[in-house]
């Protein structure tokens, strides 16, 4: 078999070894591929191809791949087929300018040259255009400001990037190295509906391509991702003249299946973010800006692909990568970036940025991608790399950028994936800002002549009555009187009311009772007078009414089918409820009495009273004294009947009508039987199945005729499944077409 490279790593502030530049991934040292397991072994702790792993399934870790995460599925068979491969996103802002946005108004003037000379955030009268990251909302390339671009700004952004590398993950002394590369791309789009928060969405996709000499490899050379799915919310605040900004983001990614457009799982992660822009905070604008992000992702990428299936390790590694399988970690960024503006009105900009970007896992390491005899990493749990790049906007929300990664460390093989040494990015995208903001100047007031004082207004009120067409007053009816007030007058019981005071003329007024306009007129006021006035209704309003929601039980709890007799408020009629125990009924407000009636049971009278809404009614009532059933024996392991049933064809006899009829009135005797079966059984003769459920169903349609609840009985009919004697003559087939009851449940 052969080798993975020496790994060779350092950390950006942290050089622990003049050797350490170039990050590699954790690796077998040179000379002791004597022994390595050959390609086809399985790791001691992975569980056969064709039998689950022992251990769980690896949890999420670092990063791996630079400034993302991207997970997966595969399909294995004989060998890896396919894969997918997801990524996370991170939303980042920019700054955010001063002024007020809108359309300019009589006290306002549009300022756009005005603003952008003092206000290092304005570009001709509207915010300075931002940029998406790479996977998320408004920022640099990995890195989230906390900022939203302005409110109802939208932008759209096309991204790509890739990296080449020999002997990357595998070396071998008779083959040679792999060749391994890679190339992704996405779109994303972010939009801010508020002043301080922004929506975003990004769907990337990528592609691996691992080419090696090697035998018995148990990966496809080339590996797709589809489709992935970001999104996610930030909000974000400014303050210190805007120099200083602080803001949190939540996002969620579903991760694809391979090459099929379908979410296979889901990732989780949040940011605290800060910046520090000096541009606002000193006089000339100096084009310095520090930002930070600090966070944490749930990673479940890799329980998406059955790496314990993968038993060359070589293999399982290289899918690992392309896949960018991850554990939970700990995310950290920092960046520099100097945001410069040229031209006459600062319509072209430049932004030279540096980003470091810090990953450490926090899950317990994988042993299914250990290696005892690895080149332990400098910082076992860490992802570590470089952005250099630069950002343009070329004219008006038009950004060009492109950038390169340098891989700093890797983390060892049971923490994550290697990092590529080195990977450029390419990006176009489009800002737009529908709103401009406009700056309110000074304006010398003129002071208009005096208005004619008004002349003096007489005010009066109406005292009333509301009555019925019969002259019977109408107590908490109300008054209202649109156009002058929205605040209503109640009648008292006397039908009575009073109103407020009312300029002197007409007054409309609207009579509303139980929430409907009953009545509408006109009303004279008089000058500082109390009018007298009766309003009459055409029609008597319709009494109110409640639902009366109703459930009956017996003593075990247990819903029983009832019938109820509803007396009170002109009302006397019976209802039936359903075959579980409840009722519904709409009735007059006021008191009523009932009187509750079921087979079996006692029957119980009732008082209750309706309001307006819903009234709750639950009662339960006792077992009437068992009736005699002197053919009918019953106990917790089933009913033994002294007569058997009869059946002509498929339905049941009439000879059997008499033992039925003592059933039911056990069963309906005795609610303990929660649920009974009917078992049918025939000889072999026609169609065996068929005829003993047809007769079984029958026994139970019956059943329920006679007042037995349809849930308490279930009806099975085995067939010839389960013959007693021989189908060869009269006699057996006659032993064989038998019925008997089973108690399957039981509350006594």
């Amino acid at each position: 078999m052969g080798r993975i490279p020496p790994l060779v790593a350092s950390s950006f502030g942290l050089l622990l070894s003049p050797s350490v530049w170039a990050a590699q991934p954790p690796s077998l040292p040179d000379g002791e591929s004597g022994s390595t397991p050959p390609a086809d072994a399985a790791p001691a702790d992975a569980a056969p191809a064709d039998v689950a792993p022992a251990e769980p399934a690896p949890e999420p870790g670092p990063s791996a791949d630079i400034g993302g995460s991207a997970s997966g599925s595969v399909d294995l068979g004989a060998e890896l087929s396919d894969a997918g491969l997801t990524g996370d996103a991170e939303s980042e802002s920019e700054g955010r300018g001063r002024g007020r946005r809108g359309k300019k108004d009589k006290k306002a003037k549009d300022s756009g040259d005005e603003a952008s000379s003092d206000d290092p955030g304005m570009v001709r009268g509207r915010r300075e255009p931002m940029m998406n990251t790479n996977r998320g909302a408004a920022g640099l390339f990995t890195t989230s400001l906390p900022d939203v671009g302005g409110k109802y700004t939208f932008r759209f952004k096309l991204h790509t990037d890739f990296f080449r590398k020999e002997g990357f993950i595998y070396e071998s002394t008779t083959a040679g190295p792999d060749q391994h590369s890679r190339v992704r791309g996405g779109v994303s789009m972010a939009f801010s509906p508020f002043e301080w928060g922004e929506l975003w969405l990004s769907v990337n996709s990528q592609a691996n391509r691992n080419a090696r000499e090697q035998a018995g490899r148990q990966d496809a050379e080339a590996i797709f991702a589809l489709g992935d799915v970001d999104f996610g919310i930030k909000g974000a605040y400014r303050f210190k003249k805007y120099g200083i900004g602080v803001g949190g983001q939540v996002g969620v990614g579903l991760l694809s299946g391979s090459e099929r457009l379908l979410t296979s799982g889901a990732n989780v992660w949040f940011d605290g973010l800060f910046a520090l822009d000096v541009r606002y905070l000193t006089k000339k604008q100096f084009p310095f800006r520090f930002t930070t992000n600090l966070g944490w992702i749930y990673d479940s990428s890799l329980q998406i692909a059955p790496f314990g299936r993968i038993r060359d390790d070589v293999s399982r590694e290289v899918t690992r990568f392309s896949l960018g399988a991850n554990h939970n970690r700990l995310r950290m960024r920092y960046a520099v970036d100097f945001p410069v503006r040229l031209g006459k009105e600062r319509q072209f900009g430049i932004d030279p940025i540096l980003e470091w970007s810090w990953d450490v896992s926090t899950q317990e390491e994988s042993i299914a991608f250990g290696r005892d005899d690895a080149v332990a990493s400098p910082l076992p749990r860490s992802s570590q790399w470089l952005t250099l790049g630069v950002r343009a906007n070329v004219v008006s929300g038009l950004h060009l950028e492109a950038a390169a990664d340098i891989g700093m460390v890797s983390p060892n093989f049971e923490f994550g994936p290697p990092v590529p040494p080195w990977q450029v990015l390419l990006g176009l995208g489009w800002s737009f800002d529908p709103m401009p903001v406009v700056k309110e100047v000074e304006v010398e007031p003129t002071t208009p002549p005096p208005p004619p004082p008004e002349p003096a207004r007489l005010e009066g009120r109406i005292v009333g009555q509301v009555v019925d067409p019969s002259g019977v007053p109408i107590p908490d009816a109300k008054i209202l009187f649109p156009g002058l007030t929205t605040t209503a007058v109640l009648t008292d019981q006397n039908g009575s009311f009073t109103s407020f005071r009312f300029p002197a003329g007409q007054v409309a007024a609207q009579v509303v009772v139980g929430g409907q306009v009953v009545a509408e007129t006109t009303l004279e006021v008089a000058d500082g007078q109390d009018t007298q006035a009766t309003i009459q209704l055409e029609t008597a309003p319709a009494p109110p009414t409640g639902i009366v929601q109703g459930a009956v039980t017996d003593a075990a709890g247990q819903p029983v089918q009832f019938s109820m007799r509803v007396v009170g408020q002109g009302v006397d009629q019976s209802f039936d409820s359903t075959p579980g125990g409840l009722i519904a009924l709409e009735l007059y407000v006021g008191d009523y009495t009932g009187t509750i009636t079921a087979p079996g049971f006692k029957t119980k009278d009732i008082r209750f009273t309706v309001s307006e809404g819903e009234v709750q009614i639950s009662e339960s009532i006792e077992a009437d004294t068992p009736p005699e059933t002197p053919n009918v024996k019953g106990s917790r392991k089933g009913i033994n009947l002294r007569k058997a049933i009869r059946f002509d064809g498929d339905g049941v006899s009439d000879k059997s009508h008499a033992i039925l009829d003592e059933l039911a009135v056990f069963l309906n005797a005795h609610p303990e039987f929660r649920l009974i079966q009917i078992n049918v059984h025939t000889d072999d003769r026609g169609n065996p199945k068929a005829r003993s459920q047809a007769r079984a169903d029958a026994v139970k349609s019956y059943l329920v005729s006679k007042g037995v609840s349809p849930t308490r009985i279930e009806a099975k009919g085995w067939g010839d499944s389960k013959p007693v004697a021989v189908n060869l003559t009269a006699a057996g087939r006659a032993k064989n077409n038998r019925a008997s009851i089973s108690v399957k449940e039981h509350g006594g």
